[in-house]
């Protein structure tokens, strides 16, 4: 005879029960019995299942009773012998029994447990509205969670479900299992209890103690979370109030929030190739171009300006927006710096709206063909000052939208210009022109920001022939004749006067005019 026997039959087809044989760990088991008497009895040993009761998703079903069911037949063999006819409306006979789990608790006859759990924590680094501010270093969060049973009965299945936005570093604590879970910001922690092989059973007065540790590394890798959230409850993941209660559930649940800005360094340049130009303007009655290297548009008055901006780290900034800025007409609506080239490098991380701003006109750069053929104004009125800024023409902007500026990366905003020649009437016109480059990372929770405007300047001149210096040596000719006239009398009025002074006279005639009348005062003597 065979006899069928099927453990927690209550719970269905399911592979994992409350309760198993002994000999196999297994819910179900088949048996062959020789029956050779009216009364036949054999005994098979079943204990509570481990592995269900420390599943993630066990609850004990403590309100489902653990049921026995045993069915008996004959076997094929048996049944295919020839019977007599008292053996013809034998069929499978199914008996069942019925097993309650006494949990001894203190409501409802035993069956409600009442307990109060209880969760504090304390963490490394202080919650609040002072911002956590995240340099090069950004370390790690630890939460000391400290979980109790204050009674007055037991908790089973005593479980800790942790969400955050951080990700989870380690968990370490001799009372706790971390059970397997799909979601990434997720953490559940199950109570091990050290007297029962039941995992989560929390005896009334029982404490428990462990560390979640989180890096805050994985923040800055993006630089977009703006708030740190960290969201723990203690439970007892039993599925019906009538056989589980917590009076107190506010003392169940702890929570950490705290704001977060991240430092970067922004620094930023400007330049202007080159930083001056001159120009020669014709007017003709009528004139129509096709490219920009037409000689009325000039040659060489071609200009770039290459606005740079550097993050010195050290953190990315997630968010920001440059805004380009250039005097693009007169106040009449005549061109001015026609922008025909616009680039924002690197394009895979700033991404431009430069829609009917760049070569609106679509002329062809160098010397090459287009369709277009744009015509001429001369006409212009405008009177433009030495330095030309937007409160005297017309400014247009190009926005561009930056995400993931990586630390220690550089971006780079290059403009070309052409100098539209016939919208500057002004006569020996010297003025400087200035494109700008607005840096905005306001969309980023970056710490202490800074504005960040960088200006390129090109000096824009009417070109004017030069005039040869004056003749300095034909204006110098008759002072050099009169000085030398005048220095050839002032030497002969000077010898003159000496000689009359007898600074000229002669010695030897002295002399001897003495030595005369020294012979004649002789002579008289004698």
């Amino acid at each position: 005879m065979n006899v069928t026997l099927k453990l927690d039959s209550l719970l269905g087809n399911q592979p994992n029960k409350r309760i198993v044989f002994v000999d196999s760990v297994s819910s179900g088991k088949t048996v062959l019995y020789n029956v050779s008497s009216s009364r036949s009895c054999f005994t098979l040993q079943v204990q509570l299942n481990v592995d269900y009761f420390a599943s993630v998703l066990s609850t004990g079903n403590f309100q489902i009773p653990l049921r026995l069911e045993v069915s008996y037949d004959y076997t094929n063999d048996y049944k295919n012998t020839i019977m007599s006819s008292m053996l013809d409306p034998w069929s499978t006979k199914t008996s069942t029994s019925d097993w309650k789990i006494q949990k001894s608790c203190s409501a409802i006859n035993g069956t409600q447990c009442i307990h109060d759990l209880k969760v504090d924590t304390i963490f490394s680094i202080p919650p609040g509205e002072n911002p956590l501010i995240l340099g090069s270093n950004p370390g790690l969060l630890s939460i000391n969670v400290t979980i109790s049973n204050l009674g007055p009965d037991h908790s089973y299945f005593t479980r800790v479900n942790i969400i955050g936005n951080l990700d989870l570093n380690k968990v370490s604590g001799s009372c706790i299992t971390v059970l397997q879970n799909e979601s990434p910001d997720t953490t559940l922690v199950s109570y091990k209890a050290s007297n029962s092989f039941i995992q989560g059973l929390m005896l009334s007065g029982k404490q428990c103690s462990f560390v979640l540790e989180y890096t805050l590394v994985s923040l800055t890798k993006r630089a977009e979370v703006q708030n740190i959230l960290i969201q723990g409850a203690l439970f007892s993941n039993v599925n019906a109030t009538n056989l589980s209660n917590d009076p107190k559930i506010l003392n169940n649940i702890f929570k950490f929030q705290k704001k977060v800005l991240y430092t970067a360094s922004i620094v930023h340049t400007g330049s202007s190739k080159p930083i001056a130009v001159f120009y020669n303007r014709t007017v003709v009655p009528s004139a129509f171009i096709h490219n920009l290297s037409n000689t009325i548009l000039g040659i060489s008055n071609n200009i770039t300006h290459e606005h740079t901006i550097y993050n010195r780290g050290p953190n990315l900034v997630s968010k920001a927006s440059l805004v380009f800025t250039w005097p693009r007409q007169t106040k009449e609506g005549l061109p001015l710096l026609y922008l025909y080239k616009f680039q924002c490098i690197p394009q895979s991380i700033c991404q431009c709206n430069t829609m009917n701003k760049v070569n609106e006109y679509g002329l062809a750069i160098n010397n090459e063909t287009s369709s277009a053929n744009v015509s001429i104004n001369f006409d212009s009125n405008e009177n433009l000052p030495d330095v030309t800024t937007c409160n005297d023409v017309k400014c247009d902007t190009i926005t561009c939208h930056v995400k993931q500026f990586g630390k220690f990366s550089t971006i780079v905003v290059s403009s070309s210009f052409k100098v539209w020649i016939p919208s500057l009437a002004k006569p020996k016109l010297v003025s400087r022109f200035s494109s700008s480059l607005n840096f905005s990372y306001t969309e980023s929770p970056i710490y202490n920001q800074a504005a960040v405007i960088s200006t390129a300047t090109t000096q824009v001149s009417a070109y004017s022939p030069p005039v040869p210096p004056n003749d300095q040596s034909q204006d110098n000719i008759g002072a050099i004749i009169g000085a030398i006239v005048g220095g050839i009398i002032l030497l002969i009025t000077i010898t003159l006067i000496m000689w009359k002074a007898g600074f000229f006279e002669s010695k030897y005639a002295r002399m001897q005019k003495e030595a005369q009348e020294d012979n004649t005062n002789d002579n008289t003597e004698h």
